[in-house]
This record gives C-alpha cells, structure tokens and sequence, in this order.
C-alpha cells in the first residue's frame, strides 16, 4: 500500500539507473525476514509456547471459535496489557498452534512501543517474529511525556492490520488501571478493521524478574469477543463523539479499573 510519505508516493514514476539493484536487494531483504520470521515462529513454538504454556502453566483460552470465520487480512484484535510480549505469544500460540493455521495465513503481528523492544536481544527477537513498533506520543522510559504522533509508526500499524491480524494494546502500557488512549478509534476508522476484543489476565504473575517470564504453575486466560458492531461507525465521516461511544463501548470489555 502506498502512503504519503512513501518513496513511492513522490517518484512520479521514475526510476534511476541505480533502482533494479535497489529492487533485488528489497526482494532479497523480504526474502531473508520470511524465513528468519518463520523459524523463530516455529522455535518459539517448539522450544517454548507448548511447554511453557501447555505444560508448565494453564493458559485457557475462551471465545476463540470466531478465529476460523474471519477474514485472513484486516482484522485488529484489541487486549488489555499486562506484559510486552507474553500475551503476544500465547495469541501466536493460540493461532499457529492450537488451531495449526499457516505461518502466513493469516500473517500475525502485534504492536508494540518502539523503546521496548529494543531493550534486549529476547525483545529484538520477538520484534523480528511479528513486533511491529512505533514511538509512544505520551510516554516513553517510564515517564509522562508529549510529543507529536508518530506518523511512521502509525502506517506500520495500519500496514500491519492492511496486511494480516494485528494484536494491539490500546492503552499503549504495561501500567495497570491505564486508561484507552482515544487514538485507536481513529485507527479503526482509518482501516475499517474487524474489531474484537480481547481480555487478557494472569499473564503479569508469570513474570520472575521485570519482563522476564519464569514462574510457572500459574494460569492465564485469554477471552474473544465477538466484533465490535462498527458498521455505521464506519459509514459516516469521523467524530469525536462517535469515537467516544466506540472507546466506552472497548472499556467494557477490557479496560481496568483505573489505578
């Protein structure tokens, strides 16, 4: 898909002497991630999501009979967030594992804060498995901040939904009791998404030091709603207060008390 602030966008159609090599090397980047992305898929799997999350500790899950009867591309799945990445992958799990869709049928990702995941060489991983990061506008190494959007970050999330399945957190932090940032009623606007909510819980007492799972023989739950009912959202241009009723109606389903 081709945005504003895409090379593509302002090429006008030509093309340098140079742009074939630049074309293959894209290719062949392309190429490379694929199958970097399906081994680590694949290793996670093996290596860590059955045993841990089958084995070690109870991870159930409710609602997920919807799965089967969703599109395979432009479908958002919205959750609270409890850690950076572990409710990440027991939705990898969940999909690739439990119910053996294909790597790339639907292609899953989820969203997280660009800081995150750049932390260690665990989070560079996951983002080189499906993270797809941008730059929090509110918060960043765990203070209050104001910045402008990130507007780069936000085409990836769109792409990503575009693309495939997207697990994102609209609260945008780990913090418990955060509430709904509004900008995911734009982001749904924008893409016209199926929309469903997803309530996570257990997944924080997993954690043996910070955000470095460990503990085990503790159960988890994730639980699917059915679709936001969005269509006339969708119908008519965005307002604010048509957003308002979207986030309240989000709220109900997998907001936090407030802390």
């Amino acid at each position: 898909m081709t945005r504003g602030g895409s090379p593509e966008a302002h090429s006008g159609g030509d093309r340098s002497p140079g742009a074939p090599a630049l074309a293959e090397g894209v290719v062949a980047r392309t190429f490379l991630g694929r199958w970097l992305r399906r081994g680590l898929l694949a290793g996670f799997g093996v290596g860590f999501t059955v045993p841990y999350f089958a084995i070690l500790n109870d991870v159930q899950v409710e609602g997920d009979e919807v799965l089967r009867g969703l599109p395979r591309r432009n479908v958002v799945f919205l959750a609270n967030h409890e850690t950076y990445f572990l409710e990440a992958i027991a939705f990898f799990d969940l999909v690739y594992v439990r119910h053996q869709f294909p790597l790339e049928n639907p292609i899953v990702r989820f969203s997280a804060a660009e800081e995150t995941m750049k932390q260690n060489l665990l989070t560079k991983l996951m983002t080189l498995a499906g993270g797809v990061t941008f730059k929090r506008s509110f918060r960043e190494g765990g203070e209050d901040i104001s910045r402008p959007v990130d507007l780069d970050g936000v085409a990836r999330v769109e792409e990503a939904i575009h693309a495939g399945w997207l697990l994102h957190f609209p609260a945008g932090t780990t913090r418990k009791g955060a509430p709904l940032r509004s900008g995911v009623t734009r982001l749904l606007h924008h893409t016209k998404a199926v929309a469903l909510p997803m309530r996570v819980e257990g997944f924080r007492e997993l954690l043996l030091h910070k955000q470095v799972p460990g503990k085990l023989f503790k159960q988890c739950s994730l639980k699917i709603h059915p679709p936001l009912p969005l269509d006339d959202f969708y119908a008519r241009p965005y307002q604010k207060a048509a957003g308002a009723r979207v986030l309240r109606l989000l709220e109900q389903t997998i907001g936090d008390p407030p802390a």
